[in-house]
């Protein structure tokens, strides 16, 4: 930062002006996401734009710099030349308004940054430092947030939003050689004295420098066609645009007489690998200049794998070579135990925690502020985590997993059988040092308050993650002892070449899983049992009308839900069904319904979709079936209904949420006890039509038999297009104590649904008037 510097400087004035961003040479193609639901790859679309993005502002920005206590100098930057290529990811995509769930931007690449300095930086020695300096603060800055593998996510529709659909894994790994180099000339120096130079490389990718230092070869003394093809450097990819930077030095001695810079070269990825991974490049001075010195790059791609063959093969071993790769997801945290007015908090994520290879990370920090919910706060960070053969090592310096113990690459060799060794030799190795640690942190609030400190801890083991189908977990694990929740998804994911890709596939059945049933849930498990949860069913869509004979009408379809839990708690499933909704292709049932003391880790849920008929048995138009886990996980789910094995092409959407602990008087058993509550949403506000509800109760006659003219079409009761934070908790304790948790009074809220519920009764044809009936209350509540 600016404070950090040797002369600490900070801004006195910023204004960057009304010039424009000028955008060119823009691309838009489709991109397919691929994602994971309950162990299953499914493709998600969006679209990706790239576009060349320049700014040659006009600022006025002025900077002091403090030189001592009682000596500061201001200096100006009159201009700022920025340009790159931006890319800007629509996804995924949704089947109505807005369309796009979320947008991504950001750099592939670090930008050109350009600065016109004015005033005492020209003139002071001690600021001569800062025109190189700020222009680094500025690309690291700008590296952190806006260069890959940094995004900035904006969410569109917070409905259906959620960033584990939203992120983007890497491509994979990339390995990169400077094969050779040729053209290199001898420097004449004093008098008869030549200077053979001594080369050297440093390659980096994209804004891999930010992170760390780049790769570096070994110094090739005194020679003019230097050669490393035995050393290569691995870096993770995330965009085949990105661009791989190789800088050749002539490497000279003591600090008084710095390397000789030789040139430079830069070309992107997916270039590279147009030329089958290998190219001869031209080094460049300052970017112009070509010199007659050239490099030969090559390049292997690696793909990111559930099989973790990579961890413990020799093939992976080589210095600055990577054999896997940890991806840490922070989503979101719950109840967060401290005012809402001083709620600042981040997650600090700590890999390896007081090992050698200890990496820190923070998420951003999410406060009291209009549009944000600091007590429930989305902080959507991903960390990656390269790892290297040294970091799975014992710290007894063995060095290494025996020979005995470690399987060989080949396809053909027992692949559970190999996953248990690695389990077996991770009990004998320290897995302390491969650890996830998690950090819930309160701290200074918008409003200057003091932080609260830690709040909470908890850690995901290396031996965990081995034991996890395919190695992942997703979670929401309560952390620390204030009631808080912590959502995360934490990924170990081996290398693995084309070559060895191929042969794999060959063998077909040999799959490297952890050893576990194939049918465990993907999220890893809900770490709660007797959880409490509100399924809503909000919508339909797809419904096909049913062509009929000439003469008659159409057949549009009277759709209804049958919603039923499937537990291992109860005897026999619980079924709830949702109203009617007549003669509608995309009906809307917006009805709610509480359950308590679920496992959402065992317990499924199934919906089966019926065309309500007037006489003879209704005709089923698919079902869905899901564990509870995965709709907690994704909030909001679309489900393709099912006839058989066949995809209709009509979906049902529910919402679900994880409610605050009930008092056990909300129970989803099926044997006579009350259920819940089921809640419709009508204008915003929450109503209860339940059991024993004295507000106001529907019931359905099912032995009217009475035939309806094909003319009439009968509205649905309620419906709504609430956004998601409509739907309150509702509880109902007995018959005699009914409430609404709302921020309204009871009695106003009784009232005004009795006026309703009285004014929409007359208003109703007299055949629905006979299968309504209405109760109201005859004590406030």
């Amino acid at each position: 930062t600016l404070k950090d510097l040797k002369v600490p400087l900070h801004f006195v004035k910023l204004d960057l002006g009304d010039v424009p961003i000028r955008t060119t040479n823009m691309l838009i193609h489709r991109v397919d996401l691929e994602s994971s639901n309950d162990g299953a790859n499914t493709k998600q679309t969006g679209i990706q734009i790239d576009v060349d993005v320049e700014w040659d502002g006009n600022c006025d920005i002025m900077i002091q710099a403090t030189l001592t206590k009682s000596a500061k100098v201001i200096f100006g930057v009159k201009a700022i030349k920025l340009s790159g290529r931006m890319h800007i990811l629509l996804s995924p995509l949704t089947t109505e308004l807005p369309v796009i769930s979320a947008v991504q931007y950001g750099f592939t690449n670090p930008p050109n940054i350009q600065l016109e300095f004015t005033g005492a930086v020209k003139t002071v020695t001690s600021l001569s430092f800062v025109q190189s300096a700020l222009v680094g603060v500025i690309q690291s800055s700008l590296a952190s947030m806006l260069v890959l593998p940094n995004r900035m996510v904006m969410p569109i529709d917070l409905g259906s939003y959620d960033y584990l659909d939203t992120y983007q894994p890497p491509v994979g790994m990339i390995r990169l050689t400077a094969v050779s180099g040729r053209g290199f000339k001898v420097a004449k120096k004093v008098r008869l004295l030549k200077d053979v130079p001594d080369v050297y490389c440093k390659i980096s990718l994209g804004a891999s420098k930010a992170v760390r230092p780049p790769f570096r070869t070994s110094t090739k003394k005194n020679n003019l066609t230097p050669s490393w093809r035995d050393e290569s450097g691995d870096f993770i990819l995330y965009d085949m645009d990105q661009k791989i930077y190789v800088e050749v030095f002539d490497e000279d001695k003591g600090p008084l007489d710095p390397d000789d810079e030789l040139g430079e070269a830069r070309i992107s990825v997916r270039d590279l690998f147009r030329n089958d991974g290998i190219c001869e490049l031209e080094l460049e001075l300052e970017g112009k200049d070509k010199t007659g010195c050239y490099i030969t790059l090559s390049a292997e791609l690696f793909h990111l794998s559930e099989q973790l063959q990579s961890l413990s093969s020799f093939t992976y071993e080589g210095k600055n070579q990577l054999c896997g790769l940890a991806t840490i997801i922070v989503t979101k945290a719950f109840d967060i135990p401290v005012p809402k007015v001083d709620a600042a908090t981040f997650v600090k994520v700590v890999y390896g925690e007081s090992s050698k290879h200890e990496k820190t990370f923070y998420t951003g920090t999410v406060m009291d502020y209009p549009g944000y919910d600091a007590l429930n706060p989305m902080y959507d960070s991903v960390f990656h985590v390269p790892i290297t053969a040294a970091m799975l090592q014992q710290d007894n310096e063995i060095g290494s997993l025996s020979s005995s113990s470690r399987p060989s690459i080949s396809p053909l060799s027992s692949i559970r059988g190999m996953s248990m060794r690695m389990l077996n030799s991770g009990r004998n190795d320290n897995t302390n040092r491969n650890n996830i640690e998690f950090t819930l942190i309160d701290g200074e609030g918008a409003n200057g308050t003091t932080g609260h400190g830690e709040l909470g801890k908890m850690t995901v083991t290396h031996e965990s993650l081995l034991r996890a189908y395919k190695h992942t977990m997703t979670e929401t694990r309560l952390i620390g002892n204030g009631g808080a929740k912590l959502e995360f998804r934490v990924i170990l994911s081996g290398m693995q070449s084309e070559t060895e890709k191929m042969q794999l596939a060959s063998v077909g059945s040999n799959r490297v899983d952890s050893p576990q049933d194939d049918k465990k849930s993907f999220y890893g498990g809900i770490a709660e049992s007797n959880t409490n949860i509100r399924v809503t069913a909000l919508r339909g869509r797809g419904f096909k009308i049913q062509k009929r004979r000439i003469g008659k009408k159409d057949d549009v379809p009277d759709v209804y839900c049958n919603i039923r839990l499937i537990s291992q708690q109860l005897e026999r499933p619980f079924t709830w069904k949702t109203p009617t909704i007549k003669d509608d292709t995309m009906p809307q049932w917006n009805e709610s319904k509480e359950f308590s003391n679920i496992d959402p880790a065992r317990d499924m849920m199934r919906v089966d979709v019926y065309d309500e008929n007037r006489k003879g048995t209704d005709d089923l138009l698919g079902s869905a079936e899901f564990s509870l886990e995965k709709l907690l996980r994704k909030r909001l789910l679309e489900m393709e209904l099912r006839n058989g094995a066949t995809l209709t092409k009509s979906y049902v959407t529910l919402m679900c949420i994880q409610m605050a602990g009930s008092d056990g008087k909300t129970s989803a058993a099926g044997d006579g006890k009350k259920v819940g509550s089921i809640t419709n949403e009508t204008d915003g506000r929450a109503s209860e039509a339940g059991y024993g509800n004295n507000i106001g109760f529907v019931t359905h006659d099912e032995d009217d038999d009475e035939e309806e003219d094909d003319n009439d079409v009968v509205a649905p009761l309620m419906t709504i297009s609430a956004p998601a934070s409509v739907f309150s908790h509702t509880t109902i304790p007995d018959d005699d104590d009914q409430s609404i948790d709302s921020t309204s009074s009871t009695s106003s809220r009784s009232s005004r649904i009795s006026r309703k519920m009285s004014k929409m009764s007359k208003s109703l044809p007299k055949k629905l008037g006979k299968k309504l009936s209405l109760r109201r209350s005859s004590k406030k509540s």
